[in-house]
């Protein structure tokens, strides 16, 4: 009776154990996908890893705004980026954080970036707030001026997950 107990047990701990690994390479592969392309300036790419605001905000304006006004020479000089995930930390059911290390021919970049699962998915979740100057289409002087300020600022990155994205 105590030999079936203790088996009972260990294959009980060994299916929880496989389930949190199975559930840590969800993660991962998510996490990977979408810092990979973004690093790799594959924007279009990114969408399957990210949650649907993050596509509709953040995507959108990085491929309509961002990337017209971007040098390709700079863009040339900044890849490949190599993406090397360093730390999963799930939060929650439903949130996790990644941290990882971009490194390009020109930088090495330590981040960490917010993910949610949603329909048995896990996503990237990185909302940006754009100012409306930077939204002025490229022709107009302005918005060059205003998009060279905005490349050489050193953006802050908020804690935690919007209140949104949070279990209830």
């Amino acid at each position: 009776m105590m030999f079936r107990k203790s088996t009972w047990a260990i294959l009980s701990l060994s299916l929880l154990l496989m389930a949190c690994n199975s559930e840590e390479k969800m993660i991962q592969k998510a996490a990977y996908g979408y810092l990979d392309a973004m690093g790799n300036y594959r924007i279009k790419e990114a969408e399957q890893f990210a949650s649907k605001e993050t596509v509709e905000t953040t995507l959108h304006v990085v491929e309509n705004n961002i990337m017209p006004n971007t040098d390709p020479n700079y863009i040339k000089r900044n890849t490949p980026a190599t993406i090397e995930i360093t730390g999963i930390t799930k939060e929650t059911d439903t949130t996790a954080v990644v941290s990882y290390k971009k490194t390009t021919p020109i930088q090495v970049q330590s981040g960490t970036l917010n993910l949610i699962k949603r329909d048995e998915k896990w996503q990237a979740v990185v909302l940006i707030n754009v100012p409306q100057a930077l939204l002025i289409p490229a022709s107009d002087s302005t918005a060059k001026v205003n998009i060279q300020k905005a490349k050489n600022m050193q953006l802050k990155r908020g804690e935690g997950f919007p209140d949104k994205f949070k279990k209830e």
